[in-house]
């Protein structure tokens, strides 16, 4: 019999191997975009406009790489930039309405996917699954120092 951390370590990995499929394939979706661009678009959506700077320190990237992103959901018309009232040499990026709109798309997708893959379960199993994953999360981003997923509370990063 193996031990609980050769079981964690396995069905992580089952777990980031599904996660990639489902997100690529959520039904009832009339668009999708990639993990990078949904980070980006919820971060954007949940805590309001920012500087492109600020998303790079969010998601410990390169503000290059996020720049690159950033450019292509532009294109795409999910985000726009505006001068930054503060700093006119500085831009904001905020989510557009219709960037909105396929974020939202998206998250009522996956959260009805967990209703359904975890609806029979008891409501205890649930609130306990809800936070071991709170704990680990926690436990990666403190070990790790910060993870591009990460969500610090609002206010806490320098603009």
């Amino acid at each position: 019999m193996t031990d609980a951390q050769d079981r964690i370590e396995r069905e992580l990995t089952l777990l980031v191997r599904r996660t990639q499929r489902i997100h690529l394939r959520l039904p009832g979706v009339a668009r999708h975009v990639d993990r990078s661009a949904y980070s980006i678009l919820g971060r954007l959506h949940d805590d309001g406009p920012m500087r492109l700077t600020t998303l790079a320190t969010l998601f410990t990237l390169d503000v290059s790489t996020v720049s690159r992103q950033v450019q292509a959901l532009q294109t795409e018309g999910l985000i726009s930039r505006s001068a930054d009232p503060g700093d006119r040499r500085a831009a904001l990026i905020e989510i557009t309405a219709h960037g909105t709109e396929v974020l939202l798309g998206m998250r009522a997708a996956r959260r009805e996917l967990l209703r359904e893959l975890t609806g029979e379960w008891p409501a205890e199993d649930r609130e306990r699954f809800a936070d071991l994953l709170e704990r680990f999360n926690d436990g990666v981003a403190d070990r790790l120092g910060g993870a591009p997923d990460s969500l610090p509370q609002k206010g806490l990063i320098p603009e």
